[in-house]
């Protein structure tokens, strides 16, 4: 029996599309576990305020402690692709606010200009913030910024590189 060309092209199309979509499940992204490189955005955000938000776009390596460990143990299993917003207690977060991480230091040790709000780095490299300034001090508070608050995180993962 002979076919028609139409018959023909039709079972090639149908072969091909079910190659193709072979190929598409089977080449699905991988998902994240140990060692897989991830490229990530998240926005964290403070229940209740409405004007502390972050957004950050970056890579880690799970695995490796680089992102928070309440974050990372969430990310496991995720693919390219997908989302999960995450409620994180202060202690998951950013750990609890330490009131001793306040200090009072000479306005001199700050750059010209600064003002409250400011975040520099002291002259060992660490982070701070002036929250207040008067005539000849200032009062720099160690704390990360999130310190102390519970916290909303919406992750997206971008892409994941398996380690393999």
């Amino acid at each position: 029996m002979r076919r028609s060309r139409i018959a023909i092209l039709i079972t090639c199309l149908l072969c091909l599309a079910v190659v193709t979509v072979r190929r598409s499940v089977a080449a699905e992204s991988p998902r994240i576990v140990d060692g897989s490189s991830v490229t990530f955005m998240y926005r964290i955000t403070v229940p209740g305020d409405g004007k502390a938000e972050a957004l950050y776009f970056g890579q880690f390596v799970q695995g490796h402690h680089q992102l928070l460990p309440a974050l990372e143990r969430v990310v496991m299993g995720m693919k390219s692709g997908d989302e999960k917003k995450v409620e994180l207690s202060p202690d998951e977060g950013f750990g609890p606010y330490d009131a001793k991480k306040k200090k009072i230091v000479p306005r001199t040790e700050l750059p010209a200009g600064t003002q409250e709000g400011d975040v520099l780095e002291d002259r060992a490299g660490k982070e701070m913030t002036v929250t207040q300034l008067s005539g000849s001090s200032a009062v720099v508070d160690y704390n990360h910024p999130l310190a102390g608050k519970p916290l909303s995180v919406k992750i997206q993962i971008l892409e994941v590189e398996d380690p393999s």
